[in-house]
C-alpha cells in the first residue's frame, strides 16, 4: 500500500509539473514581425520594434498591433483563460503594402497654400481661362466656379483602397489684381477605412500625400499662367 500510495504521489507530482509547464508556456508569445522595423505595440503601448516577447497574465487577454507606415496594420489578440485557445509559442506577422501609399506620393503641397504669380501680360480673363482649362483636364466637375470672385473649388474626387480611402479637391483664390496673384490648394485627406463617402467629412483627416495621377499637376498651371 505504502508503494502504491508512493506512486501516486510520483504521478500526481508528474501532471502537477506537465500542467505548470503548459500554463507557463502559454504566458508568452514571440512575437517576430516583417518588415524588421515593424512597431509592434501592446494594449496601446509600443514595446518594441521587430521581435519581442508578449506576456500574457492568467485569466487575461492583450491586444497586439503591428504598424508601418506604408503597411496595412494588423492586429492579434491572445489569450490565456479556461475554455479559450491558448496562444501561441510564436506569432509571425507579415504586413501587407498599403495601396494607399504605393499609388500616392509624399507631397509638401499638401494642404499648403502656395502663391502663383500670373504673367503680367496675361489679361485676368486669359488667366481665369487658362486655370479652368488646366483644372477640367484632372477633375471633373467644378463645385464653385465664380471668375468674377475669382475663386474656384473642384469636387470631391479620390480612390477607395483595402484600408483607406483618400479623396482629393482643389481650391483656387484670387489674392491680388496688380499684380495678378492667386493662391491655390491641393487639399488631400484619407479616413483610414475602406469605401468611405467622399461627403462623410467627419470621418475624414489631412493626408500629407498626393495621388499619383495629380503630380505634376500644379507645376503645369504654374507655368501656363507664368509665360
Amino acid at each position: 500500500m505504502q508503494n502504491l500510495a508512493g506512486l501516486y504521489r510520483v504521478i500526481a507530482i508528474f501532471l502537477f509539473t506537465i500542467f505548470c509547464l503548459k500554463v507557463s508556456a502559454s504566458e508568452k508569445v514571440t512575437v517576430t514581425t516583417s518588415p524588421q522595423t515593424a512597431r509592434i505595440y501592446v494594449d496601446g503601448v509600443q514595446m518594441g520594434t521587430g521581435k519581442i516577447v508578449v506576456k500574457v497574465a492568467k485569466n487575461a487577454c492583450v491586444t497586439v498591433e503591428v504598424m508601418m507606415e506604408g503597411y496595412v496594420k494588423e492586429t492579434r489578440t491572445y489569450c490565456n483563460k479556461k475554455g479559450v485557445t491558448d496562444p501561441p509559442p510564436s506569432d509571425y506577422i507579415q504586413l501587407q503594402e498599403d495601396e494607399s501609399y504605393t499609388s500616392s506620393i509624399e507631397s509638401n503641397i499638401a494642404n499648403t497654400e502656395v502663391q502663383v504669380n500670373v504673367n503680367a501680360h496675361k489679361t485676368r480673363e486669359e488667366a481665369w481661362k487658362e486655370i479652368v482649362s488646366v483644372v477640367l483636364e484632372k477633375f471633373d466637375v467644378l463645385e464653385n466656379s465664380d471668375e468674377k470672385a475669382g475663386y474656384l473649388r473642384t469636387s470631391w474626387v479620390g480612390m477607395s483602397f483595402k484600408s483607406n480611402t483618400i479623396r482629393i479637391r482643389f481650391i483656387v483664390k484670387q489674392t491680388s489684381e496688380s499684380p495678378l496673384v492667386y493662391r491655390v490648394k491641393f487639399v488631400s485627406e484619407a479616413s483610414g477605412r475602406s469605401s468611405t463617402a467622399y461627403n462623410a467629412d467627419e470621418q475624414y483627416r489631412p493626408f500629407q500625400r498626393i495621388l499619383k495621377k495629380y503630380d505634376g499637376f500644379l507645376d503645369e498651371l504654374t507655368t501656363k499662367l507664368k509665360n
